[in-house]
């Protein structure tokens, strides 16, 4: 049944990935920014997960909690057919991820093993910091695209540059840039002004769902979790157990 759920969740993200895509492709050119940037994520999740990287499997889960958060707006605005498929087709990801079997094709398979030698608590970090990532780097593209002075936009495009440069080459300071993104988008949601709200999207498959541009704000800022996913480490780095000290010796 891992092959079968594993299909299952690769037709699910390559559906929305070909659908952001060509509502990008074909929309305004206001929107070409928002789209392309929330198919991307899910592209990079369909990849990881046909190649099978170690990481995949949290990150796409992390996507389906993002998308899982829009049945709760059903709450609100009563029942609607879109958020339904939305929210249940994202919630549908992140279950058929779930268990032993699946993990063992990923972070657990043989060849992350003979490649990577992780420990169990290296594996427990990665996995909080995948799972965030995959959770909020589509807020934090929303709100990328909200209007909000140039400046800013710019700040954080170059900050983001900087995190993927750094993650890239197996740095650790590649996680400062997100913690400078998390504050800059805090500041901007306490302090900032905004448009009364920001359309979502237009797409006939995705929510149509207006979303103040401060809750954008605010969520966006939760991409801090994940250099905060690798905070443990940091303190133990910083300081050391008597018995990591004689093995630094």
């Amino acid at each position: 049944m891992v092959g079968v759920r594993k299909a299952i969740v690769l037709l699910i993200l390559g559906f929305f990935f070909s659908q952001l895509s060509m509502v990008a492709l074909l929309g305004p050119s206001e929107t070409f920014g928002l789209y392309m940037g929330l198919s991307l994520c899910y592209g990079v999740a369909f990849f990881g997960l046909a190649a099978e990287w170690f990481w995949a499997r949290w990150f796409a889960m992390g996507i389906g909690n993002f998308g899982s958060v829009f049945l709760l707006l059903m709450l609100q605005m009563g029942f609607e057919p879109i958020l339904l498929f939305f929210g249940g087709t994202h919630a549908l990801v992140a279950l058929m991820l779930m268990g032993e079997g699946m993990a063992s094709r990923y972070e657990y398979s043989e060849y992350t093993k003979e490649r990577w030698n992780f420990q169990d608590e290296s594996l427990v970090l990665m996995r909080r910091a995948f799972k965030s990532a995959g959770s909020t780097f589509p807020l934090l593209v929303m709100y990328l695209f909200a209007p909000k002075p140039e400046a800013l936009t710019f700040a954080m495009l170059g900050m983001a540059a900087m995190a993927a440069f750094g993650l890239a080459r197996g740095k650790t300071w590649g996680l400062l840039p997100l913690v400078g993104i998390s504050a800059a988008c805090l500041a901007h949601g306490l302090f900032g002004e905004f448009a009364p709200a920001l359309p979502f999207t237009s797409s006939p498959w995705t929510p149509p769902t207006p979303l103040p541009s401060d809750a954008l704000a605010f969520g966006a800022a939760l991409v801090g979790l994940v250099p905060l996913s690798f905070a443990p480490a940091v303190r133990a780095w910083l300081a050391p157990s008597p018995q990591t000290q004689r093995r630094r010796a």
